[in-house]
């Protein structure tokens, strides 16, 4: 079990788990060519890793609704499947929720990085107790919090590591 007790997920890694899931699990194989990272079984496996490593999983409901945006690019006879597979991750994950006011944001952070990165700053900012980790794809994010002094780890990296 890692140090850090919370680990906090962008869209990025979710959306890579329920894509993977969904070409092998489901045989949507015309999502393949939106897999950015798992290009096979190694990764999806290094990833959930990973997650088992910690005690507590959290995201924004902002990441919710960028899943939600995803989603409505896909094929409409698809998106019930899809949903029932961010479900089955959210419930197999253990995830929280946490729902971060824009007035608690700081608007230049926001103009920069948008509501839903900033929001997973400040759950990490308001963590602090409990060692967060932010896990992203996106490399803004991930310089931001290691400016910002939070620990965020990229899927690449965790991809790559076994």
């Amino acid at each position: 079990m890692d140090a850090r007790r919370l680990l906090i997920v962008d869209t990025g890694p979710i959306w890579e788990i329920v894509l993977y899931r969904a070409v092998v699990e489901l045989g949507f194989t015309g999502l393949r060519r939106n897999l950015t990272h798992f290009l096979g079984p190694a990764e999806y496996e290094s990833c959930g890793g990973f997650l088992a490593g910690f005690a507590r999983k959290i995201t924004s409901a902002s990441v919710v609704a960028e899943l939600y945006r995803h989603i409505q690019k896909t094929e409409p006879q698809g998106r019930r499947d899809l949903w029932e597979q961010v479900y089955e991750e959210f419930d197999r994950m253990g995830m929280d929720e946490a729902v971060v006011r824009l007035l608690a944001m700081a608007p230049d952070l926001v103009s920069v990085h948008g509501p839903t990165d900033v929001s997973l700053v400040e759950i990490a900012r308001q963590n602090v107790a409990l060692r967060p980790v932010v896990f992203t794809l996106d490399s803004r994010l991930h310089e931001e919090c290691i400016k910002s002094r939070i620990k965020a780890e990229l899927l690449i990296e965790i991809c790559h590591s076994a």
